[in-house]
């Protein structure tokens, strides 16, 4: 049987890239805020970073998914 991988790194993934514990919950989210991180915290009190986000955090990914909002406003529907 495949197992998925999670859309979030795991407390152990999170834990080494900070470089402490898997279960210091507190450092970990005084890292995150520390360093403008979005994460959320899971109904367990654990922190939860998504792994796209931490690839474009660490220059891993170059894949930006423009929006339409990333243009600017649209100046010709105002002629």
């Amino acid at each position: 049987m495949e197992q998925t991988m999670s859309d979030y790194l795991t407390s152990t993934e999170l834990a080494d890239l900070i470089g402490c514990k898997s279960n210091q919950r507190t450092m970990m989210i005084n890292w995150l805020a520390d360093n403008r991180w979005k994460y959320v915290i899971d109904r367990n009190g654990i922190p939860k970073v998504a792994r796209a986000f931490r690839d474009l955090k660490l220059g891993l990914s170059t894949d930006t998914k423009a929006t339409k909002y990333d243009n600017g406003p649209n100046l010709q529907a105002f002629a």
